[in-house]
């Protein structure tokens, strides 16, 4: 890669460069983040959920505990945003806005990004709960919109994701 910048020598052909390294490996590096991260990488068809508990106030420490958020994972699995996004400062990626300041903020309204029209025309406020449905399934969320990204099946890894978004992207963690 660095060759290939060095050769090219012009911002303009080291971003292709870039997107065109980057188009080529993200899935298997995707994969392999996900993987490491604990991912359940089998088709949603697949995945068979556990069966609910019986009794709530039954749970044992050890439920409760795999209930909470885990930062560390939720920080592992931001890698997968981290291939378009930025998270602690405002200046956007070659692929994707930052993602500084999401939560609270009107979806598409963030400078220095193209929006497709479906964003755009979204009347949305990121929230956790919204981040949490967009995560889920982004194009049956909001046909028509741009991101690539096909979404987490798992509900721990939006929760964990989510989680550690929220302290990641804050404007006071980034600054």
């Amino acid at each position: 890669m660095e060759l290939v910048t060095q050769a090219a020598g012009s911002p303009p052909a080291q971003r292709a460069a870039q997107r065109y390294v980057c188009g080529k490996l993200r899935p298997a590096f995707l994969a392999l983040v996900l993987a490491l991260a604990g991912c359940d990488l089998r088709p949603a068809a697949e995945v068979v959920p556990a069966p609910a508990a019986a009794d709530a106030g039954a749970r044992d420490a050890g439920e409760r505990e795999a209930a909470a958020p885990d930062l560390a994972r939720g920080e592992l699995l931001s890698l997968a945003c981290q291939a378009c996004h930025t998270l602690r400062t405002a200046e956007a990626h070659p692929n994707g806005p930052s993602l500084r300041g999401i939560f609270g903020r009107e979806a598409g309204t963030r400078p220095g990004f193209a929006y497709s029209e479906a964003l755009r025309a979204a009347d949305l406020v990121w929230t956790p709960a919204a981040l949490e449905a967009w995560l889920a399934d982004p194009a049956g969320f909001l046909p028509g919109n741009n991101m690539a990204f096909t979404g987490y099946r798992s509900e721990r890894d939006r929760r964990d994701l989510i989680a550690f978004l929220v302290h990641a992207t804050a404007p006071a963690a980034a600054e």
